[in-house]
């Protein structure tokens, strides 16, 4: 998501956007991450712990096209606990049988989307950057949000210049993520069904069954920023028939991005004063795990997306920093590198700013290896 892009449409140089927190310098890691994690309406776990740096370095990238490993450098740790209680084993599980709905080409990787309208890998192996190349879609419009399907096709959203009742709305655009210069315009009504902006992903239907399908998180771009509350926002999962989205139900987010995986699970990144990383029940819209990171907010653009059982987060690196290249930091879910759930960040300077992340639910659930 990009509050930069919907501003300068409708009003050249006007920009909107909450603060980041961090500035990237791991210099002096005295800062404390608290997590509070809620499963359900009964349970609720906090726990925190002062920062300590680390370093991690970044390798070659195996994806092709040009290679970037921004400035990945020191990185900087938070412990923010175990979401379940269960000290972070078993959070990672396999996946199903994939002949039902079988993986297009080079799937295993995470998708972004720049400001600029270009499509780029990010391996989080290698914590590395690659252009795949310039969209080709029919449009001037700025980016905003993308989700990947299974089949190798990305669904972008761009900021239409056509205003419903003063608000800037979103456009729908497909793409082809090995060849971006393809991309077509599916004749989707931007604002069809009172849906105006939206953070999506693609999630598989169950662990039994890989078939994916298109959700989306609004966002009613009436605020000039993201916001929380109860009921200001919705869950919607696309017709692809009828090109709308179809509403699920109400939720606390009034603009969040969204992540799935390859068995079912629907996540948003989303939030405020404090990000949160949430859990969706995809058929009712309710709220199965909600975790918040204290210190880490949302920033002007952010994305985020699911990889080998953790969270990848994008904002942007610098306080204040509109227009600056975006940080990677990420959230060992799954506990895999056995240090407890941390957040990390793992790339302090990408080389570009992330608008939006997409990942196919073909890639892995667990850690490689």
């Amino acid at each position: 998501m990009n509050l930069t892009a919907l501003a300068l449409t409708i009003a050249a140089g006007a920009c909107a956007g909450d603060d980041a927190m961090y500035d990237g310098t791991p210099a002096t890691p005295t800062a404390t991450a608290t997590l509070t994690a809620t499963a359900s309406a009964t349970a609720t776990t906090t726990a925190s712990t002062s920062g300590d740096a680390t370093t991690e370095g970044s390798g070659a990238s195996d994806s092709g096209g040009t290679e970037d490993t921004g400035g990945s450098g020191p990185s900087l740790k938070y412990d923010v606990g175990d979401s379940d209680g269960d000290g972070g084993s078993g959070d990672a599980t396999t996946g199903p049988d994939d002949s039902m709905c079988p993986c297009g080409d080079k799937l295993d990787l995470i998708y972004v989307l720049s400001d600029d309208r270009e499509l780029w890998t990010y391996d989080p192996a290698n914590n590395s950057f690659a252009l795949v190349g310039p969209l080709g879609c029919p449009t001037s419009d700025g980016t905003f949000s993308m989700g990947v399907g299974r089949d190798g096709y990305a669904w972008i959203q761009t900021t239409k210049a056509d205003l419903i009742q003063g608000i800037n709305v979103g456009d729908l655009y497909e793409l082809d993520v090995n060849n971006p210069a393809n991309c077509t315009d599916p004749g989707y009504n931007p604002g069809a069904n009172a849906w105006i902006h939206f953070g999506m992903a693609f999630v598989s239907n169950s662990a039994d069954d890989p078939c994916d399908r298109l959700y989306g998180q609004h966002w009613n771009g009436q605020s000039g920023q993201w916001n929380e509350g109860p009921g200001v926002g919705k869950l919607g999962v696309f017709d692809e028939q009828a090109l709308q989205m179809t509403t699920i139900g109400a939720t606390n987010y009034n603009g969040a991005e969204l992540t799935g995986t390859g068995d079912g699970r629907l996540y948003a990144f989303g939030g405020v004063p404090n990000a949160k990383l949430i859990q969706f029940d995809k058929a009712s819209a309710s709220e199965v795990e909600s975790i918040t990171f204290n210190g880490f907010p949302l920033t002007n653009a952010f994305a985020f997306a699911f990889w080998g059982g953790d969270f990848y987060f994008f904002t942007n690196s610098v306080e204040n920093g509109i227009g600056t290249p975006s940080k990677v930091t990420k959230l060992d879910y799954d506990n895999s590198d056995g240090d407890g759930q941390v957040l990390t960040t793992v790339n302090n300077s990408a080389p570009i700013l992330v608008v939006g992340a997409g990942v196919s639910t073909c890639a892995p659930l667990m850690p490689p290896g």
